[in-house]
């Protein structure tokens, strides 16, 4: 779409297909600044109820200003197809990453899980609940540094909720117990159980929960308890076990009390490391690497494998089979929509 203009910025390649959106990665006509600009689908557009909560979504993002949370710049109405601009990462995210390697290394997990923890929190002090928190949401800059992305689904806790009553919200191999029973009272903790199926897969390489059917998934995110970590990770300190199960707690009131509290739990599995802890303590022993020892190893060995991978990947492409699973997804979304009026 070269030559094609929103706003003050010059639309280059397609990046991403969402059911409702399309990201393109863009060029500011007077800075020539890069960014991704995120602009909603026309038959999308058909829908009031999709342009509201495109619309909550920007102002979702315009309230959120973090180091580990996709920056927004501006947005509008440009003919009458709404947009935004934000921050453009070209490291993939934690899903590809997952795909390409496999699990990770623990040590690289609690690194990745204390930028998300804090991400989180500061969504959750300004009244922003994430609702669809997945490693495919997690986006990864070439330093290291991860990036929560997507807001389309969050629930805005200080403004009104604009999904129908009973209706399940998320993705569901990553979604909390009180999503799928689709409970009113709503709030951070279930992001907390979501990044809970993020670490374990992170962990593993496989998903806390599955099944061949949606009814089997979800009967296992109500009552099944997860596998156990140290049956494939024997390496993993026991702390990180503890706090991942304690994230993938059923009852929210089990869970941590706050993100803030998950973070702290991987400064402490640093500082044990520093501290030559045994693993069956918190650590692994080994301080030779000094001050900060597990952000320092963990987040030089996500760089790595970022840049691995960013130098293994060809530039996505996005072919005539997207834009038709794209066509299809919208079509479903507007016919829900209509549905749900009724």
């Amino acid at each position: 779409m070269s030559g094609t203009f929103l706003g003050d910025y010059e639309l280059g390649p397609v990046r991403g297909i969402g059911t409702v959106g399309t990201i393109y990665e863009a060029t500011h006509r007077l800075t020539g600044v890069s960014v991704a600009v995120k602009r909603l689908n026309d038959a999308a557009s058909e829908d009031e109820l999709i342009r509201a909560r495109f619309r909550r979504e920007m102002e979702v993002m315009k309230r959120l200003c973090h180091p580990n949370i996709l920056r927004y710049y501006d947005g509008g109405n440009h003919e009458g197809q709404l947009y935004y601009a934000m921050e453009l990462v070209r490291g993939g995210t934690v899903k590809d990453l997952l795909e390409l390697k496999g699990r990770f290394p623990w040590q690289m997990v609690a690194d990745i899980t204390k930028q998300v923890a804090s991400a989180l929190q500061h969504a959750h002090n300004n009244g922003v609940v994430h609702r669809d928190l997945k490693p495919g949401n997690l986006l990864l800059t070439a330093d290291g540094d991860v990036k929560l992305g997507d807001f389309g689904v969050a629930r805005d806790l200080r403004g009104t909720d604009l999904t129908g009553s009973g209706m399940m919200v998320g993705t569901h191999a990553y979604m909390s117990p009180e999503q799928i029973t689709a409970d009113q009272s709503l709030s951070g903790k279930a992001d907390l159980y979501s990044m809970g199926c993020c670490v374990f897969e992170m962990l593993t390489g496989e998903k806390p929960f599955s099944g061949e059917t949606y009814a089997q998934l979800f009967n296992k995110h109500l009552l099944a308890d997860p596998p156990r970590i140290d049956s494939v990770v024997s390496s993993c300190p026991k702390v990180l076990q503890q706090m991942t199960y304690q994230l993938l707690a059923k009852k929210p009131a089990d869970r941590p009390f706050n993100a803030r509290q998950v973070q702290a739990v991987m400064l402490q599995l640093d500082e044990a490391i520093q501290a030559g802890e045994s693993r069956d303590g918190a650590g692994t022993g080994d301080s030779r690497n000094g001050a900060g020892a597990v952000a320092s190893v963990g987040h030089e060995m996500l760089k790595k494998q970022i840049q691995f991978q960013m130098a293994q990947a060809p530039p996505r492409q996005i072919t005539w089979i997207h834009l038709l699973i794209m066509l299809v997804a919208i079509v479903a979304i507007i016919a829900g929509a209509i549905w749900m009026q009724r």
